[in-house]
């Protein structure tokens, strides 16, 4: 059986938006990773915040 250039190109077009769906939901995936990539920062950034000044506190407590 040999493959006509019509259904090749059908063929071609649904694997085409295939590859057009899929990168939208990579791209939905990456995007959503980001976001829970800088939140994450934002939230160690605080955390380290906050533990320094547990440390200046213990310092002054503790003398020097």
């Amino acid at each position: 059986m040999y493959a006509t250039e019509k259904y090749v190109r059908f063929e071609l077009k649904e694997i085409h938006q295939q590859v057009r769906e899929l990168a939208n939901d990579l791209g939905g995936d990456i995007r959503y990773l980001q976001q829970e990539i800088h939140d994450l920062g934002e939230r160690i950034q605080l955390m380290e915040q906050n533990l320094e000044e547990i440390a200046n506190d213990l310092r002054e407590r503790n003398g020097p």
